[in-house]
């Protein structure tokens, strides 16, 4: 076992301060103070090379396209200080002599790495026409600001964090499915080892939201910007009104894109998402399958629908909750668990040779519908679950943000509790909330500190925007969020599931009021807002010589990456 670093007394008595006065500040009134703000370090900037971007961004984007890095300061309190440093990406301003300062980006996560997300942005932003209706201020702000966002510590780009290896268990295996004592032990037994594995790295209480806040603010400092003015999409939102309730002195327009409840505990977000996650789906996937059931062939009771869907056989409820968003992904898993369940040891390729021939719908459109999507389940089945998401969130750094951020229950009987809930009334969620639960219980040190949000009075008006039904920072937790920030507006897409919804869409409210809001600081009429969700047009585009993306390929590379974060 490795020698745990000595804490003297000093941080023993401001860790428990920390942690008291945190809790009972908003009641006793007691004042936060941010820890002390390092001498500034200066940003050394360089052009991207392949092993950050991709080649094709760097080749389109050209010499506007820059990466950095900077020396990060460890907090004062950890001993055996370790110098590491942290990365930076920047799309300089398209008009220099018209510059008016730059634009921050955290594009969520946590664990999102932001070399991934500024490049398609930055080029979908540069290349609208100035006149256009919905876009024109986009293209004024490529023009007008540099687009910068600091890395996340811990990612691509600067000192690495990782924890060991994802185990096999967690990764395959599911706490809601099975419910059995010695499987309950062996995720217990599992999450603990793992979370040691993470607690065992130098750089463990280097990463999460404060130290990434910290890290902005040295950067604004160290590029002379007077203000942050800042986009937080997700997990960003989070941050960005960390930012400005720990600096709101040098909060400038903010914006915050498919808000996270900020004014609660990663913990309340995870024991949220089962229920949410389980509304969803039957908006989307069951209602919608049970209204015509002559079409989808599962019949007209939800009752019915939802007990096939719990008695799946484990392999299918291991693999596709979280896969079934549709009422032909719903009519082609329950039709393949039949098939399953005839023959437990029945393989992927010949699932897929049987439903090639398989009718399942009279109708042929939502037949070839259903087809496609039982094909897209079967190649799923029995393949371990990647918790590095494609490898577009960090598995390691998203970890020691959401179990170091914010206190955890390390009750083990209610992690329990949440499987056999999960498992009896919320199936369509998966059990990914206990796992993160359970290895989160057990992490190695104690949360950080955290400004109170009363500090937003002091900061200029934060600007958020949603859509009605994002499947995943909830319309009720980005409520909750903005009900607790003083003076903010929110502007909501109706009937939009958009993730990642601002440059997303083609939805008037959405797209001008967060343009002009970032360009001049104009702010809606009302603090409260909506108009329908408006998908942007489809184009008919042709390629030019110079490879260049369409925009149709920038807005599915930006969909596809938001999928996940």
């Amino acid at each position: 076992m490795k020698e745990r670093h000595r804490i003297s007394r000093r941080t023993v008595a401001y860790r428990v301060c920390v942690i008291l006065c945190t809790a009972l500040a908003p009641a006793i009134g007691i004042a936060q103070v941010p820890p002390v703000q390092p001498s500034v370090a200066p940003i050394t900037w360089r052009p991207c090379t392949p092993d950050l971007v991709s080649e094709r961004w760097i080749d389109v984007l050209g010499a506007r396209l820059e990466c950095g890095s900077m020396l990060a300061t460890p907090d004062d309190d950890v001993t055996g200080k370790v110098r590491f440093t942290v990365g930076l990406v920047r799309f300089k301003a398209g008009q220099s002599e018209q510059r008016e300062g730059a634009i921050f980006f955290n594009f969520g996560g946590p664990g999102a790495n932001p070399l991934d997300f500024l490049p398609p942005t930055a080029y979908l932003w540069a290349s609208r026409s100035i006149d256009h209706s919905l876009d024109g201020d986009k293209r004024r702000l490529a023009d007008r600001f540099d687009l910068v966002a600091v890395i996340p510590r811990g990612l691509r780009g600067g000192t690495r964090f990782a924890c060991g290896p994802y185990p096999e268990f967690l990764a395959g295996y599911d706490p809601a499915v099975s419910l059995a004592d010695w499987n309950w032990v062996g995720f217990v037994r599992t999450a603990r080892a793992y979370a040691g594995t993470c607690g065992e790295h130098p750089l463990h209480p280097q990463v999460g939201t404060l130290q990434h806040v910290v890290d902005m603010e040295h950067a604004r400092r160290a590029l002379n910007e007077p203000v942050m003015h800042f986009v937080g999409t997700s997990y960003g939102s989070w941050v960005g009104a960390f930012y400005a309730s720990m600096y709101p002195q040098y909060s400038g327009r903010i914006v915050l894109d498919s808000v996270m409840n900020y004014a609660g505990t990663f913990e309340q977000q995870v024991t949220d998402f089962p229920a949410e996650r389980q509304a969803l789906f039957a908006r989307n996937a069951l209602r919608p399958a049970l209204a015509r059931p002559g079409v989808y062939g599962i019949g007209s009771d939800p009752r019915v629908a939802m007990s096939r869907f719990r008695d799946m056989p484990y392999r299918a409820l291991w693999a596709w909750p979280l896969a079934i968003n549709t009422p032909h992904q719903l009519a082609a898993a329950l039709t393949l668990a039949d098939w399953i369940r005839a023959d437990m040891e029945i393989s992927s390729d010949r699932l897929m040779a049987r439903l090639r021939n398989h009718v399942f719908s009279p109708d042929t459109g939502a037949n070839d519908a259903i087809k496609e999507a039982a094909a897209g389940l079967a190649s799923r089945l029995d393949q371990v679950v990647d918790p590095t998401l494609d490898g577009l969130v960090d598995h390691s750094v998203y970890i020691a943000v959401v179990c170091g951020d914010t206190p955890w229950r390390n009750d083990l009987k209610t992690w329990r509790a949440l499987a056999n809930r999960i498992g009896a009334n919320y199936p369509a969620a998966g059990g990914g909330s206990v796992i993160m639960g359970l290895i989160c219980a057990h992490w190695p040190s104690a949360p950080r500190w955290r400004p109170m949000l009363t500090e937003l009075a002091k900061a200029p008006p934060l600007l958020m925007i949603q859509s009605e039904f994002d499947p995943v920072t909830p319309l009720t937790g980005a409520m909750k969020a903005f009900d607790a920030s003083p003076n903010a507006y929110i502007v909501l897409a109706r009937d939009a599931e958009v993730h990642g919804l601002f440059g997303q869409s083609a939805t008037p409210c959405v797209e001008r009021a967060a343009g002009r809001f970032l360009l001049t600081g104009e702010r809606p009429a009302s603090h409260l807002s909506s108009c329908d969700y408006v998908t942007p047009p489809v184009r008919r585009e042709v390629r030019e010589v110079s490879d260049a993306p369409t925009e149709s390929d920038v807005r599915e590379e930006l969909r596809r990456l938001y999928r996940y974060i």
